[in-house]
């Protein structure tokens, strides 16, 4: 299952990366870094988890930034997983042959431990590529509807909307100096599409 892993581990890394740093070309981009993560399939056994895999990777980058991001995001993917397995990994070969090993039996083959990862690397795959894809729209929802300015503004919107065939619109604006420390009566009437609004002194009921 390490190869799936280390797919589903390229998938997360580059969604988070593409929506923290606004990656163009975000579907090539996946497909690269899928393509990265499984780099060490084709390597020497010894280099396939070496640093030195990154040089040529870096050289790319100058000609192709786009696609190299991908694959160098992918190939850190496959290194992640090994780092989490018994077989470790020689990041320093071919200068020094020091394996790097992860926690005993963390995520070998065919293991509990293994079959767990996979199942939670599938649910963060699919959450990471649609907030990728719409995180946005959702993190732009999520502060309007929090926000209680937005209740006031779908209001004015739903009111101009209703009314959008009378003159002048619905909503009307009174403007009544305070200082002046008098009661006022307002009335509002609709006829024929037009709507009158009248201020006058306040007179008590009789």
């Amino acid at each position: 299952m390490s190869n799936l892993n280390e797919l589903l581990a390229a998938v997360v890394l580059y969604s988070l990366f593409s929506y923290l740093l606004n990656l163009p070309d975000y579907f090539i981009g996946l497909l690269t870094a899928i393509v990265g993560s499984q780099i060490s399939t084709i390597l020497p056994h010894n280099f396939k988890t070496s640093f030195l895999v990154y040089i040529p990777l870096i050289i790319l980058s100058f000609r192709c930034l786009n696609i190299t991001v991908g694959l160098i995001i992918g190939y850190s993917a496959s290194i992640f997983i090994c780092l989490l397995s018994k077989r470790g990994c020689k990041l320093l070969y071919p200068i020094k042959s020091t394996t790097f090993i992860g926690p005993r039996n963390y995520l070998e083959n065919d293991t509990k431990g293994d079959y767990a990862a996979t199942t939670f690397l599938i649910v963060m795959a699919l959450v990471s590529v649609i907030f990728s894809l719409f995180g946005n729209t959702i993190v732009d929802t999520l502060n309007e509807t929090s926000d209680p300015s937005y209740y006031v503004n779908k209001m004015y919107e739903d009111t101009n909307n209703n009314y959008s065939g009378y003159d002048n619109g619905f909503i009307q604006y009174i403007n009544i100096d305070a200082s002046d420390d008098l009661n006022r009566n307002v009335t509002t009437t609709r006829t024929n599409n037009t709507t009158t609004t009248v201020v006058s002194e306040y007179s008590p009921p009789k």
